[in-house]
């Protein structure tokens, strides 16, 4: 239910007041003030939509209240009507000067001054809808500009590393070809057959992060495989001796249609996500990282879940703020450590797209994070 319209009446009359409190009251919430300086006290904590403002009054008179409403940022939209006797053409303009939306003289007709009241109210409503909306476009181009400026930093940072790995690519070859001509000679070798087996795995680790590494350095609009994305960030964590020997990594991805967007915002948003369920597993005894991905009721929907210590109910309403962690920002026992930036990062860069991250978790049994994205 909206709530109903604010009205201020000031007049130094108190039948005048009892009138139009008589008149309003019925469809609006109606205060009354006696006097310039009683209605400019009412202002901060009753917060009007509309003022009926009489101009001769003992103390300030109705032009300086009208001026000081309206020379407040925080009180500027508020409408404003004289109401008063005076009928001369400079009178008028005077209020009208001083910020006045309208002018009514006394006596006036009740049908009249409601008429008058309900176009004002009508024409204040859409203000401040045009005003919240004016704040929402400035934020939405913040936030866009803030995301292009950090995709341009990453890509930077993605084609430097690019560049490393690209050059650990000729040793790589070297130790792979060595490894063959070894197999050769001494084929039932264990050490051998793993050095070739782990060889094979850096250069297919090597592979992801340069093709990652590639499509990060975009910051162009194209038509992005979801599931592609997760398998990748999940390749690339193999390079972790933790995850690659201690967790179990378990995936259902189903078809999904592409989404259009930046590659960078998406990679990153997963890889933060299936890191922070990764690290939530370092000392559990069951370490098990589920991903999955479907279209539930028209939207892609990504559940990202571990078996880790959960999150204690009392942290839930902070995890998504900025430098909020549990985690230290170093450690010497080689325990995750954390900057309290990465679900900020992500659950900022999924809502940019129009998209929901949520979150569940029991503790000491796990903790899901659920990505709800728009299928357009």
């Amino acid at each position: 239910m909206s709530r109903k319209a604010r009205i201020l009446v000031v007049d130094d009359a108190p039948s005048v007041l009892a009138a139009i409190r008589e008149m309003l009251s019925p469809d609006y919430h109606v205060k009354t003030a006696a006097s310039g300086e009683e209605a400019l006290n009412l202002l901060g904590h009753f917060k009007p939509d509309l003022v009926l403002l009489d101009i001769t009054m003992k103390g300030i008179s109705g032009y300086e209240v009208c001026q000081q409403i309206k020379s407040e940022q925080t009180s500027g939209f508020i409408k404003i009507i004289m109401v008063s006797a005076k009928t001369a053409l400079e009178e008028r303009l005077k209020g009208y000067n001083v910020g006045a939306d309208d002018y009514i003289v006394k006596p006036f007709r009740p049908e009249e001054l409601l008429a008058k009241v309900r176009v004002f109210l009508r024409l204040k409503q859409v203000e401040d809808q045009l005003h919240t909306l004016n704040l929402t476009l400035n934020e939405q181009v913040r936030l866009r500009t803030e995301q292009l400026n950090n995709a341009e930093k990453m890509a930077a940072i993605g084609r430097s590393a690019a560049g490393i790995v690209h050059n650990l690519n000729n040793p790589l070859q070297i130790i792979m070809g060595n490894a063959e001509l070894l197999t050769l000679r001494h084929p039932e070798d264990p050490m051998i057959m793993s050095l070739r087996k782990a060889a094979g795995q850096m250069k297919k680790i090597i592979g992801t992060i340069l093709s990652t590494s590639y499509r990060e350095s975009s910051t162009e609009y194209t038509r992005i495989d979801l599931n592609e994305v997760l398998v990748n960030q999940i390749e690339l964590l193999r390079a972790d001796p933790f995850f690659k020997h201690e967790v179990t990594t378990e995936t259902d991805l189903r078809p999904l249609p592409p989404k259009r967007g930046i590659y960078a915002h998406f990679s990153q948003s997963f890889s933060n996500l299936i890191r922070n369920a990764v690290e939530a597993m370092h000392t559990g005894e069951v370490r098990t990282l589920s991903v999955t991905s479907a279209l539930e009721a028209d939207a892609i929907c990504i559940r990202i879940s571990d078996t880790g210590h959960g999150i204690p109910a009392r942290y839930l309403d902070k995890i998504f703020n900025p430098f909020f962690t549990t985690k230290p920002l170093t450690a010497t026992d080689g325990s995750p450590t954390g900057t309290g930036l990465g679900l900020a990062s992500a659950k900022e860069m999924i809502e940019s797209y129009g998209g929901k991250l949520r979150v569940k978790s029991v503790p000491g049994r796990g903790t899901t994070f659920t990505v709800h994205l728009p299928v357009t």
